[in-house]
Parts: structure tokens; sequence; C-alpha cells
């Protein structure tokens, strides 16, 4: 043809646009028969974009996928660390996913793995269901669940006992005197709010605190944004002397509204996040936090990928990590 191919080439042999040239190419959601257009294109242009090339070729992409909902929470962000250390020495690049936030943006994530964009996956699903957990058995790539793990998959996974978490928050409220405790947690209907509710049932219930109507919040996110608009009321507010919340930017929220509302955060009414990410740290009072170690499960789920990855026959390995509080100015009298 006298010229070298280029992906808009492809996608004029193909018919299609080049944004769908590039779905295909990543692995990201497109139509059968568009897909197949393009890979035939592809094949007869000699076309070779880079790595993703050879995965067209021989199915080895030399690429990770990590999977999780939002780039901008930092404790996905310190689990990205993890990973990334882990990888640093490998021959491995990594190739981040971040729009997998519901159902049906996880679902249609795991149907295009099998387009060969990836290697291995990483995934931390914020919801699961049974559409979910069937894509992840079909699933022909090595891959690391960080988090909950539904029954019946026999996959790697690395987790921590949110739950834990949270009654250690509870028991620090009490020893230091608290005893009209809030929750302000997430949607129920995603993993961590499942599970961080369940926690503090339980944990309220274990220390003989009170619980009636107003007890317990859930937002629309796990984000500040959210926690601002969820939690508005000072009456709401007055009726308790701490709040828990459910990761630290719900947290750095509430911490926004009480100050509005000339409500000293500590000896007012404590907060305690979770997460331990470096934002406790810069906020003004210092927040506890519970520290779910997602720097450290992002190094192990990485290292657990890496050896399935050389050794197929491995049995599943389950890894959970214990929680820790550290204890900042936010929670103290």
């Amino acid at each position: 043809m006298g010229e070298k191919p280029t992906i808009g080439l492809v996608a004029k042999r193909a018919g299609v646009s080049v944004a769908s040239v590039s779905r295909v190419i990543n692995g990201t959601l497109a139509r059968p028969a568009t897909e197949k257009r393009v890979r035939a294109a592809i094949e007869e242009l000699g076309y070779h974009p880079n790595s993703a090339a050879r995965a067209l070729k021989v199915q080895a992409s030399e690429q990770i996928c990590l999977s999780f909902a939002d780039v901008g929470n930092p404790a996905y962000l310190a689990l990205t660390r993890g990973i990334s250390r882990v990888l640093r020495d490998s021959k491995y690049r990594l190739v981040l996913s971040t729009s997998v936030s519901n159902e049906k943006e996880i679902a249609q994530h795991l149907q295009g793995l099998g387009s060969g964009y990836a290697d291995g996956l990483i995934i931390s699903p914020i919801v699961t269901n049974e559409k979910i957990t069937g894509l992840l058995k079909e699933l022909r790539v090595p891959t690391v669940l960080i988090g909950t793990l539904p029954q019946g998959i026999k996959i790697d996974n690395v987790s921590i006992d949110s739950s834990k978490g949270i009654e250690m928050a509870v028991a620090h409220l009490k020893e230091t005197g608290r005893k009209k405790v809030a929750f302000v947690n997430g949607p129920l209907a995603t993993n961590p709010g499942k599970r961080r509710y369940k926690g503090f049932i339980a944990a309220m219930e274990k220390y003989k605190l009170k619980i009636n109507d107003d007890s317990i919040i859930f937002l629309s996110d796990f984000t500040s944004e959210a926690a601002i608009e969820g939690v508005k009321s000072a009456n709401f507010l007055k009726k308790f002397d701490s709040i828990i919340c459910a990761n630290d930017l719900i947290a750095a929220g509430v911490i926004k509204i009480l100050l509005d509302n000339k409500i000293i955060v500590g000896p007012d009414i404590a907060v305690i996040g979770m997460d331990n990410t470096e934002l406790g740290k810069i906020l003004s009072p210092s927040l506890t936090s519970i520290d779910l170690r997602a720097e450290q499960r992002g190094e192990i789920a990485a290292q657990l990928l890496l050896e399935r990855m050389n050794d197929a026959t491995l049995p599943p390995r389950k890894v959970e990590l214990k929680p820790s509080i550290v204890i900042r100015d936010s929670s103290q009298l």
C-alpha cells in the first residue's frame, strides 16, 4: 500500500470509527460484529499497535489490569502504589480500569477481558451478585480479587475484616466515655456498605450501646460530597457525641458539616474514619481512622498474581489481614 498502517487506516478498512478500533485493541466493550471486522482489518494491514499487536497474535500482552471503582479515592491510590511496587521489577505494565462502580460496568468489564488485552487481573469489585460471580468463574486469565470473595469462586483472594475495624472504633469511643454513637455509611447495596453496617450493629450490641432510628445514615456514595449532602441537619448531629464514618472521604465531609455548624470536632463530637489514608493526617483536626492496610493488600495481591501466572496449578490462596486503629485528634476529648 505504500503507507505505514495506522489506527486510522484500520478504522477505514473495517468501516468503523477510530474509537471503535481503540475499544477492540484495549479490550473494552465492542459489538461482536465490530470486533470481528476490526481484527480482520488489523490482520490484513499488518497493523502493530505496540503491545496490543502481541496480544492479538500470541495472546500475551505483558499487561496486568487493575479494576476498581474510583481513582479519586485515596484508599485505591494506596492500593495501586502497593501493586506498582511489586510489579516494578517485573515485565508487566499496570493498566487501570476505574469505571467499574456498579453492576453493569463491572459485568461489561469482565466480559471484555476475553479479548487478550491483559494477561492477569486484580479486581476489587464494589458490588457482587449472581451475574458477576458467574462472569468471574468464566474468566480465563489469572485473577486476584481484593475484598469480599463471593461463595463458590475458587480464585486467589486478599481481604481485611472491616467489621472488626468498626468494632475497634466503637470500643475506642466507649473507652473515652462516648455513649451516643452514629454511623455514616455508603450505599448498603455495596460490599463495604453491607459489611460495615453489620459490623456496626454487632459492635453496638456487644458494647451495650443504644441504636435508634437516627443512628445510621446511608449515603448515595462513599464520597465527601455525598456526606455533605446527606448530613446537613445540625439537629441530627447534636443527638450524638461521636460519629463513625465508612471511610475517610465521608469523615472529611462530616467534619466540614460539624465545623460549619460551630461544633468542635473531638471535644463536642468525636469523628472516626476508615482506611487511614493520607487525608487523615492533613485534615484539621487530624482524623482518627481504622487502618485497612490498602497498600499492603495491593502488594500481597500483586505477588499472588505473579505466582499464579508463573504456576497455574497452585491451589487458590486466601489472605486475610487484621485492621488496627490510628488515634488522632478527632476522637480526643
